[in-house]
This record gives C-alpha cells, sequence and structure tokens, in this order.
C-alpha cells in the first residue's frame, strides 16, 4: 500500500474541547455567574443542537448562529436575568476564543514530520472559525487544503467526502488514509475507498473492524 495523503478529522484526533464539551465555552461559567445544574444544562444544549446548522459561511454567521443557539439554551434551563447581551457574550467565546480547544501534545511535532512525506489534509464537520483558529495557531501550514463541512454545506456523513475528492481529483482514495474517532464516519469514508484508522485516545475501544491508533505516532507504523 502506497500512501501519498493523511487525511485528519479535528475533533477527538487533533484536538479536544478545553472544558470537555464543545459548547461550554472557556469563559462559560465567567458569563453566567448564576448556578446552573451542569446536567440540566447538557441536555438542554443537545436538544437545541439541531438549531446549529451547517449554513454559516461567514464567523460573522456562525456568530448569530451560536447567539441564538446559547439564548434558546439558556431560557430553557430558566435562566435568571437572561438578556440577548448574555447570550451574545457566549458566542463571542465560542466562535472568537482560540483557546477553546486543547491540541494533543504529539500535534505539531508529528504533522511537521508527516508533511516531508505525505500530503496533509482535514476533512472536518465544524464552522468557518475553525480555518481562522488554525491559522492563528499557526497549524494550517502543515496542510494541503483544511475542508469544513459549513463551508461546504453537507457534512460527513452526508457528502462531504464526495465534495473533497470532486474539488482534490488527483487525490485516490486508495493512495490516502483518512483518521476519525467515530466508526460511522470511518465506514462513509471507508465506503469512497479510503484506507482508514480509527483513532482511540482514551483507550476505550477493545477491538474494531478497523486499525487502532492511540495518537498520531502511531501513524507511520500502521501505514509501513
Amino acid at each position: 500500500m502506497h500512501i501519498k495523503n493523511i487525511i485528519f478529522d479535528n475533533g477527538g484526533v487533533l484536538s479536544v474541547p478545553r472544558t470537555g464539551h464543545w459548547f461550554i465555552t472557556p469563559n462559560f461559567f465567567n458569563i453566567v455567574e448564576n448556578k446552573i445544574d451542569i446536567n440540566l444544562l447538557k441536555g438542554t444544549m443537545k436538544k437545541y443542537q439541531n438549531t446549529l446548522t451547517i449554513e454559516p459561511k461567514t464567523e460573522r454567521e456562525e456568530y448569530e448562529m451560536f447567539s441564538e443557539f446559547y439564548y434558546k439554551t439558556l431560557e430553557e434551563v430558566e435562566y435568571e436575568n437572561l438578556n440577548k447581551d448574555i447570550a451574545n457574550k457566549l458566542a463571542e467565546d465560542c466562535v472568537y476564543n482560540n483557546n477553546k480547544y486543547i491540541f494533543f501534545d504529539d500535534v505539531n511535532n508529528t504533522l511537521e514530520m508527516l508533511t516531508k512525506q505525505y500530503n496533509l489534509y482535514i476533512i472536518s464537520d465544524a464552522w468557518p472559525s475553525s480555518i481562522r483558529l488554525f491559522n492563528d495557531l499557526n497549524l494550517s501550514k502543515f496542510f494541503k487544503d483544511i475542508c469544513i463541512s459549513s463551508m461546504e454545506s453537507t457534512t460527513k456523513l452526508e457528502n462531504l467526502f464526495e465534495v473533497f475528492l470532486y474539488n482534490h481529483k488527483s487525490i485516490d482514495p486508495r493512495q490516502s488514509i483518512f483518521i476519525d474517532d467515530r466508526i460511522d464516519i470511518l465506514d462513509k469514508a471507508n465506503n469512497f475507498g479510503f484506507n482508514v484508522l480509527l483513532m482511540d485516545r482514551d483507550n476505550n475501544v477493545k477491538e474494531s473492524k478497523y486499525k487502532i491508533i492511540h495518537d498520531l505516532k502511531e501513524i507511520v507504523e500502521k501505514i509501513s
């Protein structure tokens, strides 16, 4: 197997949310001062997650979407003194805070090493702020392209792999590896002919139909 391209998901592969939850921002409980039951908050966020669409094409549109999301969430949990300003501050923290993700310790050094031998890409279900964040953190230099779902108005489980291959006609899936932490998404990539690796950063997977890695350093070992 001659691999030319390595394609990464972001969440769970390269980074995780700093707070442990994608929509509880780093300053969430500084902005929302009154105590909220954390389980109720998470459950309500899950309820309104369907309002987070793949339509935003700019960070401003992303900000407006999240402002509405946070307002509905806080309204549902009956947050005292709810107003639009609080929702806007949460949206600002969610969209523009470059500290919202923690990148794993192996990311920079391993990507720098891999980029000398392979073409690196990202395919991620995310919003426009992810592109700016990768630029600001000087990580985009490692990737030939960063393919974000909202920019293409589709997701990985829908048509994002098809769009990616259409935009990169020189890429042969048989000469490419896609890495994700979700089996259903790996199934989708595999259907398009990609070789796949399952990322299991927390050592939770006992067995899988796909090869498992636990950090980026194991990639070369699995494809050599």
